[in-house]
């Protein structure tokens, strides 16, 4: 009877033992207090993998263009533009149309110079996104996030809101020369100089060179100067509307991304 006291002892202190060990490994892997450096370095990876992925998407061919949520649409300006060539004339005589159309067979080829705009705007935001990353990444880098306990706490796109609102100005002067540059390259600049170029067009709708129309004759339009500032803004606002995306679904399943401290910071909410 003795001996089989002293087993069922051996076994109560082994069963302790084994329970104390599990306690140990339950506090290492996430249920002690997460320090303010961790929560620190749990944003910032997940930035870091929101915005790889982001910059990825942004720069495939159609990243902006077939995405109807970043899409890059025209200024109001140029919408508006638009708009009053479908419906105003020329002392209520000359459609707009008719000089709009007569302007791009000259200067156009007979090509829409809005859908053109649109293409080139977009295919230069995709052309510019991975110039992107690293100007991006080093801001990541150099964040420090002092209310780091609410940006945990907070809505699925806190980290990726408050960075964006702590940097966007600081990354659209870094940014905007990349863009610039994109855009010429697709040649949006030079389609919008052409849209600006419409409002001046003399139109001689006789044919005979007897007097001439002009849309500013009616138009009362101050287009911006230029486009790439506007093309930056919304290139800027797409990226993050994808990093966003990718905070979400850090958030929702933090353990599918193989990273331990993301699983630390995010799975012990």
């Amino acid at each position: 009877m003795k001996r089989i006291k002293n087993i069922i002892l051996l076994v109560a202190l082994a069963a302790t033992a084994t329970l104390a060990s599990c306690d140990l490994l339950d506090d290492a892997v996430g249920t002690l207090p997460l320090t303010e450096a961790e929560i620190i370095q749990g944003l910032k990876e997940a930035l870091s993998i929101g915005l790889n992925t982001s910059v990825d998407n942004a720069s495939d061919q159609g990243g902006y263009l077939q995405n109807e949520i970043i899409k890059i649409l025209l200024p109001d300006e140029v919408k508006d533009l638009q708009s009053k060539i479908q419906t105003e004339s020329i002392g209520g005589i000359v459609p707009l149309s008719v000089v709009y159309d007569a302007y791009i067979a000259l200067e156009n080829n007979g090509n829409d110079l809005f859908d053109e705009l649109t293409t080139a705007m977009n295919r230069g935001a995709e052309n510019a996104a991975d110039k992107a990353l690293p100007i991006f990444g080093n801001a990541i880098t150099n964040m420090s996030f002092d209310d780091a306990r609410g940006i945990l706490d907070g809505n699925n796109t806190a980290a990726t809101d408050y960075f964006y609102d702590e940097t966007n100005v600081a990354l659209f002067n870094a940014f905007n020369p990349d863009v610039k540059t994109a855009l010429d390259g697709t040649g949006a600049i030079q389609i919008y100089t052409d849209v600006v170029g419409f409002l001046n067009f003399e139109y001689d709708p006789t044919g005979l060179g007897l007097s001439t129309v002009s849309p500013n004759d009616v138009l009362n339009i101050n287009l911006p100067n230029s486009i790439d500032e506007y093309a930056t803004n919304k290139a800027i606002d797409g990226l993050f509307h994808l990093v966003g995306e990718e905070e979400k679904k850090i958030r929702d399943d933090p353990f599918a991304w193989g990273s331990a401290i993301i699983e630390r910071v995010f799975g012990s909410k």
